[in-house]
Parts: C-alpha cells; sequence; structure tokens
C-alpha cells in the first residue's frame, strides 16, 4: 500500500495523528494507488495504529525534508501487506533484502521472529480502512528524496524493484517452531560475528555459546550477553578431548538443545562427531574429514597425478633420491594438508626453495593439539584463481556465485617462498566468460559431492587451466583481460585448490548478502536445526542478479611494529568523505597499540578491508578501490 506524506496549512485535530509530535508542518496522509481518482485524504486515531507502524510513520515525516522540485511533497511512503496468513520465515528480511536499493531512505519491518501475520486485502484501502491495513503491514519503506523523480513514479519504480527483491516465498502457512542451538567459538569480537547474532535471532534460533572461559561473551552483564541465552565456558582446543566436552556441554544444560554448529575450521569435524552421537541434523563426520585435509582432497580429484605428500624435509629427500619418481617440474606449491587463511603456502621454482618451504610447512602445526606435519606439493597452475561459494539442498545446487580472486604476492614471476599467498581483494561478479563459469560451477559442484556432502553452504578455491583470461595492466589499469593473439589449444580446466565445508569467512560472506542478497550464515544456520523449507527460501537471489559490482578488499601488513595511529580505517574515510558512501561494510583490524608481525609471518593478518561498490561497473568499482588503497595511511612505533 502506498502513502505520500503531504504538506498541510492546518493543523491536524489532536484525535488524530498528535500535531505536537511533529517539527514544523503538520501533515495530511494522502493514500496513493496509482491514480488520482483513487487517492484520498486520510486521517486515523494513532491510539488504533500498530506501535510500529505508529513510529514510523513519525520518523517518516521528522526524517523528511519537502521537495524541493515542488514544494509540497513531504514523503512517499509504502507498507508492505502480507497476501496470505502464515509466519514469516525471517523477522528481518525487508531491511536486509533493501539493503542497499537507491530507491530507499529506510526499511523498516514491525515484526518479531517467528511471529504470525494476517492478509490484507489492499483493494479495500480507504479512508475507514486504512488503520487496519497499516496495522497489518509487515513493514514500512520510505522512499528517498534525493532522486527528482515525482512521488508516484518512484512509487512505481519500487514496485519492481520490490518484484526483483521480495518475490520468494517470505510467508510459511504454518508456525514454525524455535529451535535452540550451541554455538560452537564465539568468535573473535563483535565486528566480525554481528550478522552471525542477527541471522539467529531473526530465524528465531535460541544460543548458546560454547567457548573457553574468558571469552567476550561469558558475562551474563556485559553488553552482548543478549545475543545469545547463555555462555558455557568449555575448552574447545581441538584435542582428543573435545568431542566429548561438547557433547557433556550439550547433554547437561537445563533446556533442550537440537543443534550444534561452528564455523570454524579447526573445529566442523568434532562438531560434526558430536552431531552424530546426539543425533542432530549434520553432514557426515568423515566428509569434513576429507574437505579438511588438502592431500585427501587432492587425491580424490581426477587431476591429481602430480601431487604428493610428504611428512618431513628427510622424507621429502628420501623421494628425491630415489628412481621410482618422475622428476620435478617447477614451480610447485607448498602447504600444510591442514590449514587456514593461506598460512605457510609457498610458490618454490628450485630445490632449495623446496626445502625451505616444507621445512616451514610440516613445522606450523607440529606443536598443535592434532600434531599434524604432513605436506602437499602440488604444481603451480598459472592461471586465474577463483573463490567459489556454494548452496546445496539435498545434492542440488540452489545458489552459487563467483567472485575473482586477484593475484597475490606468492604469484608474482620472481616470487620466492617468502613470498605468501595472502588474499588482496574479490571482486562480485567474476569477469570471467560464461563458457568458464559454467565450468567451475560444474566442476567444483561434482566435488562437494564425491565428498559425501548433499546440504550445506561451501566456500571453494580453484584455478583456472588454459583460461581465455589473464592479469594484465592495460592503460595503466591492473584487471583481468582476454589473451591478446593466443587460440586456446585445449579446453579451459578447473583445478580445485580447496574445500571448505562452512560458510564463506566473515567479511566475504558479508559482501555476498550485500551483492546477492543472501545469508551464508543464515543458510547454515538453518542447516544445521534441519530446516529445509526455509533453507531454500533464503537461498533465493535478487532475480536481476548482483546489485551492484563490489571489490572486497583487503591491507596486508607490510612490515612488523605496533600500530601508532588511533583508526586508519576510519580516519580515511573522515579525510575522504566521498568514499563513505561506496563502502557499505569495512572494519579496521589493527588499531592503536595492536602489534603486527609483519608479511613473513606464519599466521598472516590485515590491517583493515573495505568492501567498495560501484553501479558503473568493474572498471569504476577497481579505480575506487584503488584510491582507497593509496589515501589507507598509518604509523607504526
Amino acid at each position: 500500500m502506498d502513502l505520500l506524506l503531504r504538506k498541510s496549512d492546518e493543523r491536524i485535530p489532536t484525535s488524530t495523528l498528535p500535531a505536537a509530535q511533529l517539527d514544523g508542518p503538520s501533515a495530511s496522509l494522502y493514500v496513493y494507488h496509482g491514480s488520482s481518482q483513487n487517492n484520498s485524504t486520510s486521517h486515523f486515531e494513532a491510539s488504533n495504529l500498530g506501535a510500529a507502524a505508529h513510529d514510523f510513520l513519525l520518523d517518516c515525516v521528522e526524517a523528511t525534508s519537502i521537495s524541493a522540485a515542488t514544494g509540497e511533497y513531504l514523503a512517499a511512503v509504502k507498507f508492505i501487506l502480507p497476501e496470505v496468513d502464515g509466519h514469516t520465515i525471517r523477522a528481518d528480511f525487508l531491511e536486509h533484502r533493501l539493503n542497499g536499493c537507491e530507491l530507499v531512505t529506510k526499511a523498516k519491518g514491525f515484526l518479531s521472529p517467528l511471529q504470525a501475520v494476517k492478509s490484507a486485502i489492499s483493494s479495500h484501502a480507504g479512508p475507514r480502512s486504512f488503520v487496519t491495513l497499516v496495522s497489518s503491514a509487515i513493514g514500512g519503506i520510505l522512499l528517498s528524496s534525493a532522486l527528482d523523480n515525482p512521488p508516484e513514479e518512484m512509487l512505481h519504480m519500487l514496485d519492481m524493484e520490490l518484484d526483483n527483491r521480495i518475490s520468494f516465498p517470505w510467508v510459511l502457512p504454518g508456525p514454525i517452531p524455535r529451535k535452540r542451538l550451541a554455538w560452537v567459538e564465539g568468535r573473535k569480537d563483535i565486528e566480525v560475528s554481528k550478522r552471525m547474532y542477527e541471522a539467529a535471532w531473526a530465524l528465531g534460533i535460541t544460543l548458546v555459546v560454547i567457548d573457553n572461559p574468558g571469552h567476550w561473551l561469558e558475562d551474563d552483564k556485559g553488553p552482548y550477553a543478549y545475543l545469545r541465552e547463555a555462555f558455557i565456558p568449555a575448552s574447545i582446543a581441538v584435542d582428543e578431548g573435545f568431542v566429548e566436552r561438547i557433547v557433556e556441554a550439550v547433554r547437561n544444560y537445563d533446556k533442550p538443545i537440537e543443534a550444534i554448529m561452528t564455523v570454524s575450521d579447526a573445529r566442523v569435524m568434532g562438531v560434526a562427531k558430536a552431531c552424530e552421537m546426539l543425533g542432530f541434523p549434520t553432514s557426515p563426520s568423515d566428509s569434513y574429514d576429507l574437505a579438511g585435509d588438502k592431500y585427501k582432497t587432492r587425491m580424490m580429484e581426477l587431476n591429481n597425478d602430480q601431487a604428493f605428500r610428504v611428512f618431513s624435509v628427510t622424507e621429502l629427500q628420501n623421494r628425491l633420491n630415489s628412481n621410482g619418481h618422475p622428476p620435478l617440474s617447477y614451480p610447485l606449491i607448498v602447504k600444510p594438508c591442514m590449514g587456514w587463511g593461506s598460512e605457510c603456502v609457498s610458490k618454490v621454482s628450485n630445490e632449495t626453495e623446496l626445502f625451505k618451504a616444507v621445512e616451514k610447512a610440516s613445522t606450523r602445526h607440529a606443536t598443535s593439539p592434532q600434531r599434524r606435519t604432513d605436506v602437499l606439493i602440488e604444481p603451480y597452475i598459472d592461471g586465474p584463481e577463483v573463490d567459489a561459494n556454494f548452496v546445496l539442498l539435498n545434492n542440488e545446487l540452489v545458489f552459487y556465485e563467483i567472485a575473482d580472486d586477484f593475484p597475490s604476492r606468492g604469484d608474482a614471476p620472481n616470487a620466492n617462498s617468502d613470498d605468501h599467498f595472502q588474499e588482496t581483494a574479490n571482486l562480485f561478479p567474476a569477469g570471467l566468460p560464461q563458457n568458464e563459469i559454467i565450468a567451475i560451477r560444474d566442476s567444483i559442484h561434482k566435488s562437494i559431492l564425491r565428498q559425501g556432502f548433499s546440504t550445506g553452504t561451501f566456500h571453494c578455491e580453484a584455478r583456472l587451466q588454459y583460461s581465455s583470461m589473464h592479469y594484465a595492466t592495460e592503460n595503466c589499469h591492473f584487471d583481468l583481460y582476454p589473451k591478446r593473439g593466443e587460440i586456446p589449444t585445449r579446453e579451459v580446466s578447473v583445478y580445485l585448490l580447496e574445500i571448505n565445508a562452512r560458510p564463506a569467512g566473515y567479511l566475504e560472506s558479508v559482501a555476498v548478502h550485500l551483492t546477492y542478497g543472501v545469508d551464508y550464515f543464515a543458510q547454515q544456520l538453518l542447516f544445521a536445526i534441519g530446516d529445509e523449507t526455509r533453507f531454500r527460501a533464503l537461498a533465493n537471489p535478487f532475480l536481476r542478479g548482483p546489485q551492484y559490482t563490489l571489490v572486497l578488499m583487503l591491507i596486508p601488513e607490510e612490515h612488523p611494529g605496533i600500530m601508532k595511529s588511533e583508526d586508519p580505517g576510519a580516519e580515511l574515510l573522515e579525510r575522504c568523505p566521498e568514499l563513505r558512501a561506496q563502502v557499505p561494510d569495512y572494519k579496521t583490524v589493527m588499531k592503536r597499540g595492536d602489534r603486527l608481525a609483519g608479511p613473513t609471518a606464519s599466521e598472516l593478518s590485515y590491517l583493515a578491508y573495505f568492501s567498495v561498490i560501484s553501479r558503473k561497473g568493474r572498471k569504476d568499482c577497481l579505480e575506487l578501490a584503488e584510491k582507497i588503497r593509496r589515501e589507507f595511511r598509518y604509523e607504526l612505533e
């Protein structure tokens, strides 16, 4: 239902919308139905209107100025009305699906989690039914006053945008039961977990957090205690007793827990074992074991003949001295078989670098609870790298997206074993041709199924052999370009690097949510509680594809030291306010007083990240990101 708030020269009677709550002129409300013949003035009793809708209307009047074009309209507002009785699948779906819409100044849902809604018949709208209709609304939208289009045209444009963004089943006919879920490993801080907890709240999932004593969510009176029902202090070290401690914590809790979840790479297999012991929904723990081992993953692929594993420098030396193996063909990649965050991944070009890299990789987890020393050695694939994220339901691919993973220091032609493979930038959507996108989709989908998974979210990384594209600089602009003058001699091939059987990392998951409207954390929560209906519904992206081009840009550590600058990320956006609207999400990781380990550390970190958007296209987005990279300034002690 559409509504125009219009300037009025007369005060509205106190029995209607309270004039005392408005600054400046009072307002008349015009219900708009698409033609002047059907428009009507509506005065209503504020006490009869739902509190959320009433407060939203007042906010709209207070937040919107008179249109500079006509001097007449204060605001155009749309209320979203359900057509059927039922329960909404996610309380905040309207705000999330309209995030980033240029037509919208504010979107506000009026629902609490798992709330029942009643259908409203918009054809009965008019002076007598206005209150009833607005009281049935699940949310309201205030249109932007920054655009010059007439309000009637804006409302029509918004209708088309709503078709794009919320044309999926967001009302279910029956009640949705509340579930309680144990979340293992509550993340480092609120800045890299907020959207996870928001998703749980909006889905009506009660959280019990299990983590080490002293965690920031432990204090029942702490600032974020409201995010969880309870905190269970327990060691989450991945040792021999990890699974038993999780099972014991769940069984001893004073209320029934029906699911367990984690997004920690080191803990997904143990949590799966705990779910199996308790009869909770999960993928097979054996599948997590395969996915968490880079050597086992490589051996399940068809193109595995040049890869091998060693457990020590001595074993490598013995292999090289043996006549039973073919000679090595450089360059090679060396990495721990168990690892994350590109730690201890090296490209080597000769035997000296090979031994140095194996020594580093084999000792990375030698003293960890897992005591792993195994190292994977495989060919270096000189082709574009991609991040490929998948959502599967009973083997069916219900959503996927592919992003370009820009080259790292280790990709440089003159790189040595000290140059790392920490990510520099991911760009959504990928710039590869459609046939190569399809090849990636189909190949990795088969790989996920081959490991025994059927449902869940999966963050995968791969490289393309024999791609028609390569990274190059043309006209001072670094990006993917077609290979000039080269005729492909072989069909493009997908070389899988890894499968992570959990959502993409926090910053990438947020970037996907902003770009496509799909929340990987919500998907994984619904998988954990076994809710396939909502899992399928919320896997629907925007009908017209990504709403803009987005570059997820990381600022790496270049030198060791102590951060002297207070907050370089915030300082940059304050110094360059014209960039703020292009950055919907960012975080300064290293602030004043934090110690930087530098680029040669075994555990890599970065200074900050920025999600940078453009509606003009890929080139403009990369130029904006490069400007942010140039403007990022900091001092070290």
